[in-house]
């Protein structure tokens, strides 16, 4: 099973390439994960789930 991550640094930022490109690459739909987050020290929830 693939996981993936994409990340957008403002609300107005669309990953919608980086999930294409996750899809591509044969990833589950079910397990991209997406967080919005500006700055380097932003929370990032998303990929804190997705880290072992």
């Amino acid at each position: 099973m693939l996981i993936g991550y994409a990340r957008g640094s403002t609300a107005g930022q669309n990953p919608a390439h980086q999930i294409d490109a996750l899809l591509r690459a044969d990833g589950d739909r079910d397990n991209i994960h997406v967080d919005t987050a500006s700055g380097a020290k932003a929370s990032r929830p998303k990929l804190d789930l997705v880290l072992p």
